[in-house]
């Protein structure tokens, strides 16, 4: 799978100061058959406790499972709005986009440079806070957590902002 870190690049530096973007990519190693085949909020389950997650996100444990079913699962275009709205939101002190066209071009970019059919992926928003304790402690926090099965590979695209 190649990807293109163009645009990421781009939010990394839109998002400054306060504020970050994360991009993470990985394979998770681990049998999950069983997951796989279970409700969406098992797989979700499945990641957050694998170690691969626990290496990446020490700094998200503890993680409160209970919390993990209000996790939204996102179709393709409800997750290109929700980066949009992302994107417009901005930060605390600083606006990321001009507008809502520059916002749509920055989502579309972005979903292009990870180049996997929408359709192939469990996009999952966990737009709680409580989740976690470092997502309780953002001020602004967002974050994607999209699964594509037929890799087996987890990407995580973060927002967050500690004002």
């Amino acid at each position: 799978m190649k990807i293109s870190y163009q645009t990421i690049d781009v939010l990394k530096q839109k998002y400054t100061g306060t504020s970050q973007f994360y991009f993470s990519l990985f394979r998770h190693t681990k049998p999950m058959d069983s997951a796989l085949h279970n409700e969406k909020a098992e797989l979700l389950k499945c990641l957050l406790s694998s170690e691969e997650f626990m290496e990446e996100y020490a700094d998200f444990l503890p993680v409160h499972v209970d919390e993990l079913d209000q996790a939204t699962l996102l179709n393709r275009y409800e997750f290109e709005g929700s980066l949009i709205d992302m994107f417009l939101r901005g930060t605390c002190t600083e606006p990321v986009v001009a507008d809502e066209n520059e916002a749509r071009e920055l989502a579309r970019a972005l979903l292009s440079d990870l180049r996997v059919g929408l359709d192939q992926w469990v996009v999952f928003k966990l737009g709680n806070p409580g989740w976690s304790k470092a997502s309780m402690e953002a001020t602004l926090s967002c974050f994607y957590i999209v699964f594509y099965a037929t890799r087996r590979c987890w990407f995580i695209l973060r927002f967050e902002d500690v004002y």
